[in-house]
């Protein structure tokens, strides 16, 4: 278990490494939260080996013809460049998600299209939960996982019990380590819940992949 406490930057521009593979060659991806100034453009290179994912985390992010709020993921396949644009009116803070697969696991680069899954590697939920509620625990053999919280107080459930989160804390597990949220009694908790396993593997038994109106996708609690 790795904890990050504080992990999303108050101010802009900042970049900062959550989780550096180079650091912790155990890790599946890298994590990266970077906060954007108003009306900021960003272009990022192709990468090839690997897709990568976006996740708002505060303000609001234009890409791919969309408008993201936070909460709201944006996945990129490999060998894709993208364009993101911080929304005027506050910074906008964004998580970036890269998968370090082994060298077994990269995907062939095909012509034409090819399903999602064929180069997938990351699930990216929120999760909302009312004072006291429970999220997991979840114990997933063949995949890493993160919890960042947007909003509220709780406590993450892991192998050495209960750990306190705030607002802008992350945690990383490794595959076959327990992981959970539990919110406070005195308000609601929101927080972004992440999977990374090996390119076309399905979703665990606990994830609930269907879009809601709002664009997010949130784990069954």
């Amino acid at each position: 278990m790795i904890v990050v406490p504080a992990a999303v930057p108050r101010t802009a521009p900042v970049l900062r490494r959550l989780i550096d593979p180079e650091q912790r060659p155990f890790v599946r991806a890298g994590l990266t939260v970077e906060t954007l100034p108003p009306g900021v453009r960003v272009d990022q290179r192709p990468h090839g080996c690997a897709e990568s994912v976006t996740v708002v985390l505060s303000g609001r992010l234009a890409a791919a013809g969309r408008i993201l709020c936070p909460g709201e993921a944006l996945h990129h396949r490999p060998g894709t460049g993208y364009r993101l644009t911080a929304v005027r009116g506050a910074p906008t803070a964004v998580l970036t998600v890269r998968p370090t697969p082994p060298r077994g696991d990269i995907p062939a680069q095909r012509s034409g299209p090819e399903p999602a899954r064929a180069w997938r590697q990351v699930d990216v939920g929120t999760v909302d939960l009312d004072p006291g509620g429970l999220c997991g625990p979840y114990e997933d053999r063949a995949a890493d996982a993160f919890l960042l919280v947007l909003s509220g107080t709780g406590a993450f459930l892991g192998e050495l019990g209960e750990v306190p989160l705030f607002p802008g804390d992350l945690v990383y597990v490794r595959a076959k380590e327990r992981y959970g949220l539990r919110a406070g009694s005195r308000g609601p908790v929101t927080a972004v819940l992440g999977r990374i396993g090996a390119p076309g593997a399905e979703s665990g038994p606990e994830w609930d992949t269907r879009p809601m109106r709002s664009g997010r996708v949130r784990p069954q609690s």
